[in-house]
Order: C-alpha cells, then sequence, then structure tokens
C-alpha cells in the first residue's frame, strides 16, 4: 500500500474511534496541520483547525455522534502526491443537538483531500454534502 494511503488509513481509524490521543495524532499529523472544512447542512462557514483544534473537535464529536464509519468508494493520488478520497459516511446521533434528534443516523457524502508533508498530513480539504436532516 502506499505510505500515503497508510498514513491517511491511521488519521481514519482515529477519527472514527473518537480518539483524543494528541500521542497518536502526532505520528500522523505534521505540527503545523491545518485542516479546512467547507460550508455544509452542519456547518455555515469555513471552518479551519489547527492540531489542537482538530482534538477538540473531536472531544465535541464523541459528545454528540456515535459509530461513525467512513466507507471509502473511490482513491485517486495526483501527480503532486495529493491524496483524494471520495467517502461514504455516518454516525448516529446521542442526543437532540439542534436539528439532529437522538438516535437519529446521519449521513453524508465526502471528498477529502490530503497533502503530505514529512510524512504526516499537512493539509487536508473537507467537502461533506450531508443527506437532508
Amino acid at each position: 500500500m502506499n505510505e500515503s494511503l497508510t498514513i491517511i488509513n491511521k488519521y481514519l481509524d482515529l477519527v472514527q474511534a473518537f480518539s483524543t490521543d494528541s500521542t497518536a495524532y502526532a505520528v500522523v499529523l505534521h505540527p503545523a496541520i491545518e485542516q479546512t472544512e467547507y460550508p455544509n447542512l452542519l456547518n455555515r462557514t469555513i471552518q479551519r483547525r489547527s492540531f489542537s483544534e482538530i482534538l477538540d473537535n473531536a472531544r465535541i464529536a464523541r459528545e454528540l455522534l456515535r459509530d461513525p464509519h467512513y466507507e471509502v468508494q473511490n482513491t485517486q493520488i495526483s501527480p503532486d502526491g495529493t491524496v483524494i478520497l471520495e467517502c461514504s459516511w455516518q454516525a448516529t446521533a446521542i442526543n437532540d443537538v439542534g436539528a439532529l434528534v437522538r438516535n437519529q443516523r446521519i449521513s453524508a457524502q465526502v471528498c477529502l483531500f490530503f497533502e503530505l508533508r514529512e510524512g504526516k498530513i499537512y493539509r487536508m480539504r473537507r467537502y461533506s454534502c450531508y443527506d437532508m436532516l
């Protein structure tokens, strides 16, 4: 398997486990990581996250959701090394929050772009198209 894909799969495993282990994330995320999430049904504005903010977001998510799962449908590696994943994503709401209802299954089609530097994820862009809530 491509080394970049190995790193990205380790990252997805951490995300799906709602891990907040900074040591585990340090293995896959560059210290200067920037994660950009573009506007979607849940976040109306662009969200930019640093290393510590990615961990904070995982803490928040595990209090709102359970059983998250990414299913990678397509993978492309561009000539510059950028890795693009097309995925379906699902999770279940734990409580009523905003438009979410307890035990509601949430799903989205997601496109993820990963740029690596020094063997770690340096830039990540997420485009999520959520099914109507």
